[in-house]
């Protein structure tokens, strides 16, 4: 199983952005259109535009890669693959998409609430 979020990932976007900071407000970016980007995909997928519903996932699978969204990233690798993929299956990893981006949401959270924490530590003075 994938990781929730990927550390080396996070370090990898952290040196491209130069600075951590950088890299945490694009996963939060990131985070803030997940739901929206999980439905485009779910509409698409309806759609008889089969390009449409590739450019959706593909985008999706290389933001994850790129957020360190290790469970989202094997999910949609999933759903690019068309011949294991029936109407049902597609519907189930949708969904599995909506659960993984919770759970990377939160993550996501508490990896910010944990980064402030240090950053407060760090930035307080000795008694």
């Amino acid at each position: 199983m994938q990781p929730i979020i990927d550390m080396a990932a996070l370090s990898r976007l952290a040196a491209e952005t130069g600075s951590s900071r950088a890299a945490t407000s694009f996963v939060s970016r990131f985070t803030d259109l997940l739901d929206e980007r999980i439905l485009v995909i779910e509409r698409s997928f309806k759609s008889p535009d089969q390009d449409q519903w590739y450019e959706a996932v593909e985008g999706l699978q290389a933001a994850a890669a790129t957020a360190g969204a290790g469970r989202i990233q094997a999910t949609t690798a999933l759903l690019l693959t068309p011949d294991q993929l029936d109407a049902g299956t597609a519907l189930g990893l949708i969904g599995q998409l909506r659960s993984d981006a919770r759970v990377f949401t939160m993550a996501h959270s508490a990896l910010c609430e944990e980064q402030a924490f240090a950053d407060r530590l760090a930035t307080r003075r000795p008694a």
